[in-house]
């Protein structure tokens, strides 16, 4: 599912009132998603990380020891003042929009995020 024009927007919104009102956490939010994305793991698992579901398979090309690494960032970014607030985000879009959130995060454009047919 690709979110459409009007979602990534509101999404994009939902996005720079914490990068607004809670800095520190959105600081550790780009961290842990730009770490995922140099890992090459999927959005998905990230979201699954974040929220304790179990949508995405675990990435089987991964060293154990390097995924501990990653799980060891979500835990402190998921220990952190307000982060129900980013919880919040993610549960409302059901992991449907996962991947589009984590690229706003990255700091792709609206359109750019809406046209991506790569998205994983």
């Amino acid at each position: 599912m690709y979110a459409n024009q009007k979602t990534v927007r509101r999404m994009q919104h939902e996005l720079d009132y914490i990068s607004i009102e809670y800095p520190d956490l959105y600081e550790c939010i780009q961290h842990v998603t730009s770490f995922a994305r140099q890992l090459q793991v999927k959005y998905r698992y990230l979201a699954d990380l974040m929220t304790g579901e179990s949508v995405e398979p675990e990435p089987k090309f991964i060293k154990a020891s390097v995924l501990e690494l990653l799980i060891a960032e979500v835990g402190k970014l998921k220990a952190m003042p307000h982060f129900e607030v980013f919880l919040k985000l993610l549960n409302d879009n059901n992991h449907a929009d996962a991947p589009e959130i984590f690229l706003l995060i990255l700091g792709a454009g609206e359109e750019t995020v809406v046209n991506n047919a790569i998205i994983s």
